[in-house]
């Protein structure tokens, strides 16, 4: 693999070992030789878009609060949850 990638076999060992940055034409290469996409190299997945449009603002807070530690994404799914419930009661009063 490393003579087709035109590299030494220990910096390709090191590629496997280590987190190492490729450069652009070094990912390409790989893709092609395995004939795989990116995402699929590094293994993830393009997240699906719904829509053409830009990312909504809720969305976009929603996708901040993954990143919280998961105590604090539970006190904000409590609050929301909360939230949506008392207006779902008042929706149904009127």
């Amino acid at each position: 693999m490393a003579e087709k990638l035109g590299v030494i076999q220990q910096s390709y060992a090191a590629w496997e070992r280590y987190p190492t940055a490729l450069k652009p034409e070094q990912l390409a290469k790989l893709t092609k030789i395995l004939d795989c996409s990116v995402d699929e190299l590094i293994g993830s997945e393009p997240k699906p878009r719904r829509g053409g449009g830009p990312v909504g603002r809720i969305r976009r807070v929603f996708e901040a609060v993954r990143e919280l530690p998961r105590h604090q994404q539970n006190k904000v799914a409590e609050f929301v949850e909360a939230f949506v419930a008392q207006h779902a009661n008042g929706a149904e009063r009127r």
